[in-house]
């Protein structure tokens, strides 16, 4: 469609800005708009409620937020499937950067290279959909221009990074940041403008189920596994889990409980088991992470602290 040029003029002029310190500063920045930072963005804020100060939301939002991680996981893959368009020249292979220790190394190699499909590009897409639908929730009067001006700078941010590191052209960052756009306005309003954050799960459902049907790969069985899960224990628990965290003691334990699912996901990750393993383990991992603030109330009450 894009052929093998799209962007390339303007993605050399920018990777031609490249010094060793700047590389560097833009591999940390891009993790700003990765799976794992935008899980933890989105998991703690459901958790905690509005107990965060100047950053706290009501719990339906936060899961909204965590909602929209799960459709740009499963959007993403099936669009890379769609289109299989490769990224630029050397993105998998890592700047040579001669002070970093070596026991960095191979952290170093993870956060600045990428493989498989390039077009769109995933963080341009997550950091649209993601943070822009945490700055509409979390921005409320005078503070919403300040937040969607916030998420606008880290969209821009990451966008350029991931130019800049030679993993993406210029069209992948460009068209990325367009779609996340319009689908989080899509779902803002499906959604309620974020009180309803069920529905977005079964969007996430949804379109999960589409990546199956381009085929059945780890990653595709994750993502509908992951959704999937969300909102069959956020059907069970939508009506008993509180709004508004009670107690410091109470977003610990859910904390605790968040710790724990998010490492069963990340094992699951670390060691790829069959479909059929990977499906009912995200399903139970994600899950854990939407039952979380009911467990922790739970958990909290059973010890005599409620």
């Amino acid at each position: 469609m894009f052929g093998d040029g799209r962007g390339t003029e303007i993605g050399e002029a920018l990777r031609g800005l490249e010094q060793d310190p700047v590389i560097v500063l833009f591999a940390l920045l891009t993790q700003l708009s990765d799976v794992w930072f935008l899980f933890l963005l989105g998991g703690v804020h459901y958790i905690a409620g509005d107990e965060l100060p100047q950053w706290g939301i009501e719990r339906r939002h936060g899961l909204f937020v965590l909602g929209l991680l799960l459709t740009y996981v499963a959007l993403i893959g099936v669009l890379k499937q769609f289109f299989m368009l490769p990224r630029p020249p050397g993105a998998g292979t890592p700047p040579d950067i001669q002070w970093i220790p070596p026991v960095l190394h191979g952290v170093f190699a993870d956060i600045s290279t990428a493989d498989g499909y390039g077009f769109p590009s995933g963080h341009a897409l997550g950091s649209s959909l993601v943070w822009g639908g945490f700055a509409l929730v979390v921005g409320k009067g005078k503070r919403s221009r300040s937040w969607l001006a916030l998420a606008g700078v880290v969209i821009v941010i990451v966008s350029l990074a991931r130019v800049i590191l030679g993993v993406h052209y210029i069209i992948d960052v460009v068209v990325g940041t367009v779609i996340g756009l319009v689908v989080l306005g899509v779902l803002y309003e499906v959604a309620n403008r974020g009180t309803a954050p069920g529905r977005v799960l079964v969007v996430a459902a949804g379109i999960g189920v589409l990546g199956l049907l381009q085929g059945f790969t780890f990653e595709s069985v994750a993502a509908v596994g992951s959704a999937v899960g969300a909102w069959l224990v956020w059907r069970a628990v939508a009506d008993s889990t509180p709004a508004h965290p009670s107690n410091r003691r109470e977003i610990v334990a859910g904390l605790a409980v968040f710790g724990l699912a998010g490492g069963l996901f990340v094992l699951l990750y670390s060691i790829e088991p069959p479909l059929l393993v990977t499906f009912f383990g995200t399903a139970i991992a994600v899950g854990g992470v939407v039952g979380a603030p009911l467990i922790g109330t739970q958990l909290v009450e059973q010890s005599g602290g409620g």
